[in-house]
């Protein structure tokens, strides 16, 4: 883990920004490490203290039995994915994104806590498109303007999970939905007879969807050849915008990157022809604490450090202690 995402992390546990950028990459790593542990152990803890409750509700598919589970998942570098998912959604029936993140880091070895936390975000926004695939299927007898206009307020709730499962579990009762379809098919009915002018304006959203969601599929198109045309065109367009906002991260950060890189290549270079060990050193820890160690070592790969036994003796000396704290 970098030392931009270790502050980051820290951040959303309530450290301020502007005192972790002072602090070395060490102490951020030792504080990230007691941070995480800490909400481990207070989630853990609360598992224990309600592991009755919860084997009386959901007897052999629990969520504290799910969890001991995860640790099968990963053995080595192998990762089992299908069985992952299939935990961590689980843990979603009764738990947020968070919350899920934690419990995930708590049965796995540091070395996996990057990779862990993307696949329980990713598998966050799986399943956040099934509860809205499944509202999407209790609204298909709405008229198709009002299925859009509720689908949409569900779309922008996305976020709060616990919001949509209240309303399948609402809607999923038959009186219920019945009634709110006779509603909807009401309203739609009185604004089309009774105030033809007013349709653009109560139904905006869906007259103009196809349009911005052309704008965005260009727009990915123009970011990346990853992805169809006819494959976008499916897609819904909130989850189109979060393709977007990925690809336009990802470009800045590879941006960045190649401006760091050209940058190190130019201060190991210096240091090598000055041969100066020490000067070595400090440049190749700065190098890891914004760098990949993949991009480190591609670097230094353009030189010729094999001639130089102590540079390289160093080089792999700093590399492994910079393993041992991200």
């Amino acid at each position: 883990m970098d030392r931009r995402e270790v502050i980051w992390q820290l951040s959303r546990h309530g450290h301020k920004k502007e005192d972790l950028e002072l602090m070395p990459i060490k102490e951020l790593s030792k504080l990230f490490k007691e941070e995480t542990r800490k909400n481990i152990l207070s989630y853990m803890d609360f598992i224990k203290d309600d592991k009755a409750d919860i084997v009386q509700e959901y007897s052999d598919d629990n969520v504290a039995r799910e969890i001991t589970k995860i640790s099968h998942c990963v053995i080595g570098d192998d990762i089992n994915y299908p069985m992952l998912y299939d935990i961590i959604e689980k843990i979603f029936d009764e738990y947020e994104l968070n919350e899920t993140i934690e419990f995930v880091l708590s049965q796995v070895k540091d070395k996996h806590y990057r990779q862990m936390t993307r696949i329980v975000e990713v598998a966050f926004r799986a399943y956040q498109e099934s509860l809205l695939d499944k509202l999407d299927e209790l609204c298909k007898n709405y008229p198709v303007e009002e299925k859009f206009e509720q689908l949409n307020l569900y779309s922008n709730k996305r976020e709060d999970v616990n919001f949509l499962k209240h309303a399948i579990k609402k809607m999923e009762e038959e009186n219920a939905r019945l009634q709110l379809s006779k509603i909807a098919q009401l309203k739609f009915e009185i604004i089309r007879d009774y105030f033809p002018d007013s349709l653009y304006e109560n139904y905006e959203d869906y007259y103009e969807n196809d349009e911005e969601k052309n704008e965005i599929i260009e727009r990915i198109m123009e970011l990346t050849s990853a992805y169809k045309r006819p494959m976008l065109k499916t897609k819904k367009i909130q989850l189109l915008k979060h393709i977007e906002r990925v690809l336009l991260e990802d470009k800045e950060r590879e941006r960045e990157e190649k401006i760091l890189i050209k940058q190190f290549s130019m201060k190991i270079g210096d240091v090598m022809n000055g041969d100066d060990e020490y000067a070595f050193s400090r440049v190749i820890k700065e190098a890891l604490d914004v760098l990949d160690e993949r991009d480190v070592r591609k670097i230094v790969s353009n030189f010729d450090l094999a001639s130089n036994p102590i540079f390289l003796q160093r080089f792999n000396v700093i590399v492994r202690e910079h393993r041992k704290v991200t």
